[in-house]
């Protein structure tokens, strides 16, 4: 037992030096042939989920899981433990690799662009209304830029702008009935997310532009002033234990907010992360009151379809109908 424990004892130097690793660079060495340009980023042959970032993040989407390092990758991807990972990116076989910069080719970012917007945004609009979303909200974003309809396909575009309004981020949505296409438009900056700005200092962070404007109009249902409030929209949900989603760690660092409301999906996914945020939330932002709220059904946009069928009035029956005319 005491062998044991002493090897998996790590120095202080060597996670120093398993830190500075260089995670594309560890790949290209270690696992030659499994890395595959993707776009920006890269994955590998053997998990095609998989995306890597020039930076070193990187998202396994069928797994749901990420993070923001090699000694994460080795820990969650190929089941190391913390002293594991540590002594292999600290090998002395390896000590020079994390200094090679050549082996790292940073892809060029594309240039971010809008798509066209059509004349009209009828499509979009009557989308958004049958998904439940208030009309008066609609049409504040639209009026504000944050959402339109493409030219081409017709679909609803979600727009993220940075502090000085300029677009930055894209998601595109399907208006065609039952049509789950959604696409993040090339060139995209992830950090700035489609948000709803309000007067307030609480901020409700959910994972997609649809989430957000359902819980402005749940808020709106339930009488209270959904315009104080504000509404950022994380464009996904894989959230490591070692770093906030970077849309809302830029509206942290930008904004001031006394109360964060997390609003994720009731899946496994979904409350991941919650759980992963509100950590790392409490940690570092402790002056701000943090809250998680869990919707009832799969997402707060389902908990809004289904607000609102419980809220319609049925139709008269034949009998109420004749009723009424005789009287």
């Amino acid at each position: 037992m005491a062998a044991t424990a002493r090897s998996d004892r790590v120095t202080p130097e060597q996670i120093e030096r398993a830190r500075g690793v260089d995670l594309i660079a560890f790949l290209r060495q270690y696992e030659p042939g499994e890395l595959k340009r993707v776009g920006q980023s890269w994955t590998l042959k053997s998990h095609d989920s998989m995306r890597i970032s020039a930076d070193g993040r990187w998202n396994w989407f069928s797994q749901s899981v990420g993070g923001g390092d090699a000694i994460s990758f080795l820990q969650k991807v190929h089941s190391m433990t913390f002293p594991e990972a540590i002594r292999t990116l600290a090998g002395e076989d390896y000590q020079t690799l994390r200094t090679d910069q050549s082996a790292r080719e940073p892809p060029q970012r594309k240039e971010f662009s809008l798509p066209p917007r059509n004349q009209n945004n009828r499509r979009a609009f009557a989308y958004l209304c049958a998904r439940g979303i208030d009309p008066e909200i609609i049409n504040h974003c639209m009026r504000r830029g944050l959402i339109y309809e493409d030219a081409k396909h017709h679909n609803v575009v979600f727009v993220g702008h940075d502090e000085k309004g300029t677009a930055k981020y894209a998601m595109l949505r399907s208006t065609v009935s039952n049509s789950s296409f959604k696409i993040e438009q090339t060139g995209s900056d992830k950090s700035y997310g489609f948000c709803m700005q309000g007067r307030g200092s609480t901020l409700y962070v959910c994972e997609a532009a649809i989430d957000a404007l359902s819980v402005a109009t749940l808020r709106k249902l339930g009488g209270r002033d959904w315009r104080q409030d504000n509404y950022l929209a994380l464009g996904g949900v894989t959230a490591s234990a070692e770093k906030l989603p970077l849309a809302l760690e830029r509206m942290l660092q930008s904004s001031s907010f006394n109360r964060i409301v997390l609003s994720l999906d009731n899946d496994e996914p979904g409350q991941r992360a919650s759980r992963n945020i509100f950590a790392l939330l409490r940690q570092r932002y402790p002056q701000i009151e943090s809250k998680v709220c869990v919707p009832q059904e799969k997402d707060f946009n389902d908990q809004l379809r289904v607000k609102l069928q419980q809220n319609a009035q049925p139709p008269p029956s034949r009998g109420t109908r004749e009723l009424g005319l005789a009287k």
